[in-house]
């Protein structure tokens, strides 16, 4: 349900105030957003039966992009004009921001501290929050695979984050990217993470979550990265047969459209369950991949039918095949879609964002990609 409650008005030093008192920071005192904005249109999502909707009840698939680790990319988003120009220029709805926890992310970094990162979130979501689009905040397992050794830590942090960000309707937390089971050298062997695991992390996180948001949609990984198993040659029933016990809560899917042909299965499992496929691309996983839009076709295809929400990987530079953006882009731009610094995946991330174009979104700013600026 929309829960956008209308106050009296008060003085900003009296916002200050009651924002202390109620332990949020400056940063949820939220300006309204943009007229036609995605935000403005929908208002606080929410999860009904298999389709995530908006405050009227009628569907919604977001599309959008991914940021990389911000332990690489701290520079390119720093400035916020890459994430306006994602709002803006190129049409997505919402960005999905990669925390890493590890191979020198959150948890582990020698230059930034977790406070660093705190500041690197906030500057992205703020600029979501000013263009009225959604911000996924994803806190992202990857090696190791295993979201019960972040446990502590992951409650920590969203504990912090879903505070700070309370009542703000574009927030949506990822809490845990890919299940797996490689392990790290050093940190962990691998294990064999099965969707039980999951829940049980997950059954810890999401109550932390909900005291401060309570009606912020939580997206869950599924086993064997985002895969419901099928990565694995395990059964997808074991989820399906099996959902959490929490309203609100949206499953993950990832696809890389060169080597995953399940898009059948995950059709069967869009039927019974809602989700969310966080992380896609169409080549391989690997960054010296090729585009493949012949096996990218019947992911797009049941994606668009079942409104199942995407952002593709990823919004950057220097990534081989997965970059919007030629390595040479900086942190200062420039950002348009019609530039050429921008990649053939880019235009291609373009294409996808804008064909058709959303329908609560303003014509496309500047020139089709291709034709000068």
């Amino acid at each position: 349900m929309n829960t956008t409650t209308t106050l009296p008005v008060m003085p900003l030093k009296c916002l200050l105030i009651l924002a202390a008192v109620c332990g949020l920071t400056r940063s949820a005192i939220a300006a309204d957003p943009p007229p036609g904005s995605p935000v403005a249109v929908n208002g606080q999502l929410r999860v009904e039966g298999c389709h995530i909707v908006n405050a009227r009840g009628e569907p919604v698939q977001l599309r959008g992009v991914c940021t990389h680790g911000l332990q690489w990319y701290a520079d390119f988003y720093r400035s916020g004009g890459a994430i306006d120009a994602a709002a803006t220029e190129w049409g997505a709805d919402v960005v999905r921001l990669a925390v890493y926890v590890y191979e020198g992310g959150y948890l582990e970094n020698k230059n930034l501290s977790p406070d660093d990162f705190d500041a690197l979130i906030d500057g992205i979501v703020q600029r979501c929050i000013a263009n009225g689009i959604y911000c996924i905040i994803d806190w992202h397992v990857h090696h190791p695979g295993d979201p019960g050794l972040y446990l502590e830590a992951a409650k920590a942090f969203f504990d912090k984050t879903a505070r700070r960000y309370a009542g703000v309707p574009n927030l949506i937390y990822e809490i845990a990217n890919e299940p797996n089971n490689t392990g790290l050298e050093g940190v962990a062997a691998g294990k064999d993470v099965r969707w039980s695991d999951i829940t049980a992390y997950a059954d810890e996180v999401i109550p932390v979550i909900r005291r401060h948001s309570p009606d912020a949609i939580v997206l869950v990984g599924t086993p064997d990265w985002c895969s419901f198993g099928l990565n694995m040659g395990r059964d997808w029933h074991d989820v399906v047969d099996h959902p959490l016990q929490h309203p609100n809560v949206a499953y993950v899917i990832h696809f890389y459209a060169v080597q995953h042909g399940f898009h059948e299965v995950i059709d069967q499992i869009a039927a019974r369950l809602p989700l969310f496929a966080t992380e896609w691309a169409a080549s391989s996983h690997k960054r010296t991949s090729e585009i493949n839009l012949v096996k990218a076709q019947p992911w797009l295809e049941m994606v668009n039918r079942r409104k199942i929400g995407w952002t593709y990987w990823n919004f950057t530079p220097s990534d081989g095949i997965f970059s919007a953006f030629k390595e040479t882009t900086t942190g200062e731009g420039p950002f348009s879609p019609a530039g050429d610094n921008v990649s053939d995946t880019g235009r291609l991330v373009y294409l996808l964002l804008n064909t058709p174009r959303d329908s609560w979104a303003k014509d496309p700013v500047g020139p089709t990609p291709g034709q000068n600026p």
